[in-house]
């Protein structure tokens, strides 16, 4: 990303600004109607594709976002995923006299872990 959407904002208005001071100057500016329209036409398409340009941009860069905050969901879920099918087998090897309350224990403590960790991402 080169630059933050407010700083694009602020960017963007600033060249709305300087094509109305523009157009301005070519309606006040001692010229024929047609060339006069011509040069209005010409400051606006060039606005009109600077806007559709930085929009295209700005896009973009949301989608990237996009992508990567469901990379992160998807590992924090996988994450979670993974520590339960843990759980799962030590309490079942707990319930068959084939772990002890370490083996429990840790595997409690990686479950609140991972759902900390869950909670702390869907709070951003």
């Amino acid at each position: 990303m080169s630059s933050s959407p407010k700083k694009k904002g602020m960017a963007l208005g600033v060249a709305l600004g300087a094509v109305a001071g523009v157009i301005t100057g070519i309606l006040f500016a001692p010229k024929s109607g047609k060339e006069t329209r011509e040069d209005i036409k010409n400051v606006t398409l060039r606005a009109a594709h600077k806007a559709q340009d930085e929009a295209g941009e700005l896009l973009g860069q949301a989608k990237e976002l996009g992508d990567k905050a469901h990379d992160k969901a998807k590992t924090a879920i996988d994450e979670v995923k993974h520590t339960a099918d843990s759980l799962k087998s030590v309490v079942s090897s707990f319930k068959n006299g084939k772990a002890d309350d370490k083996d429990l224990d840790k595997a409690v403590k990686k479950a609140k872990e991972a759902q900390d960790a869950l909670k702390k991402f869907l709070k951003k």
